[in-house]
């Protein structure tokens, strides 16, 4: 019996970071696209902040959809390969969405600009003036 092949469900862990790294990917161009218009946003330095965060987003939705792919070894779904992979795919676009939540959006207040920047990490908050509590 070859592992990762002859095993029900089978299929080796690369499937998982390369789920992660497209969702991280995704989910980080969606963001960029997003606070385009705020000068604290994208156009600050490069947007290196975001994409230094999409490292450890990639590392975190690696980890969390490995997890998911042992788990649906050990307790298999009815339905053979097919629906393992795809209930891995969904996990992947479900924290890929819950990324893009975490990562917000600009407010534009009416007759001004925007004047605050992307959360550092998901779900941490946004900085800049307006940011602030």
């Amino acid at each position: 019996m070859t592992p990762g092949r002859d095993t029900p469900h089978g299929g080796g862990y690369s499937l998982a970071p390369v789920l992660a790294a497209l969702g991280a990917y995704g989910g980080t161009v969606w963001t960029a696209r997003s606070w385009a218009s705020c000068p604290l946003g994208n156009d600050a330095s490069n947007t290196i902040g975001l994409w230094m965060t999409t490292a450890a987003v990639w590392l975190s939705l690696t980890l969390l959809l490995l997890l998911l792919q042992l788990a649906l070894r050990r307790l298999p779904l009815p339905g053979a390969r097919v629906t393992s992979r795809l209930a891995l795919l969904a996990g992947a676009a479900a924290l890929t969405l819950l990324y893009r939540l975490g990562m917000d959006w600009p407010y534009h207040p009416p007759g001004g600009d925007c004047m605050e920047g992307y959360p550092l990490f998901p779900f941490t908050g946004k900085t800049g003036p307006s940011g602030a509590p």
